[in-house]
């Protein structure tokens, strides 16, 4: 019998790359704020990515040398889990990459060479003492001042400078901007925003999208906005 830390490779999510004929079982990443089917382990990134372990004893001592960070800390556990738009960076070899899927949904990883991270808002709130927070998809939080509070709201992105630690800067759900989708028919795409469609509580609410130059409608929910003009793409391909 599996134990709790593993899953059969038949019933992984189909987002990791890991051949499902291989072995019997693999080991799944640590409890997070993210659902499994959007979050991949270290041990896979390095030992099914990237190829630089062969088993799960190499990924331990690539880890036990400090040589990999996640969003600027340290990790310390192979089965830590990384989600999208994570930033995965390898010491030795000094590559940085941002965690995204491809548009068949499989994970992949982008060659990045800043130390930002876009922050999804998936809730504010008022704490007491006068404090303003955020909090986002991926379980971070956040606190900022009253004037940033007041003019974000939930969806919007934030563009974080984790080694700095400042906010470099605020991305509106809007139309007009640029979001990356990240479930649904068109994951693993980008799109302009051209029409948000609400549904006042009935259903979920929609966004209609330009995507390769023609209107598709999906929900609003996958939407992940990561720009104001066509520009802002390069960062991601």
């Amino acid at each position: 019998m599996a134990s709790i830390s593993h899953l059969k490779r038949t019933s992984m999510p189909t987002s990791w790359p890991v051949k499902k004929k291989n072995i019997t079982f693999i080991g799944k990443p640590n409890p997070g704020s993210h659902k499994r089917k959007y979050v991949i382990s270290v041990l896979i990134l390095l030992r099914e990515k990237i190829g630089y372990a062969a088993t799960s004893k190499e990924a331990k001592q690539i880890i036990y040398n400090e040589e990999i960070l996640l969003n600027g800390k340290r990790v310390t556990d192979i089965k830590t889990p990384c989600g999208i738009f994570d930033v995965f960076e390898i010491k030795a070899t000094k590559e940085k990459y941002i965690i995204l899927f491809d548009t068949v949904g499989k994970i992949k990883l982008v060659p990045t060479k800043d130390d930002f991270i876009y922050l999804k808002i998936t809730s504010k709130k008022t704490l007491p003492g006068n404090k303003f927070q955020l909090n986002f998809m991926n379980g971070y939080n956040l606190l900022i001042d009253k004037k940033t509070f007041i003019g974000v709201k939930v969806e919007d992105t934030v563009v974080f400078d984790y080694t700095k630690k400042k906010v470099v800067s605020i991305i509106n759900l809007k139309v007009g901007n640029y979001v990356y989708l990240f479930d649904g028919k068109f994951k693993g795409t980008f799109g302009l925003l051209k029409k948000l469609i609400p549904n006042n509580g009935i259903s979920k609410d929609n966004v209609t999208l330009e995507i390769d130059g023609k209107e598709n409608t999906t929900a609003k929910d996958f939407c992940y906005v990561i720009g104001s003009k066509k520009e802002d793409l390069k960062r991601f391909n």
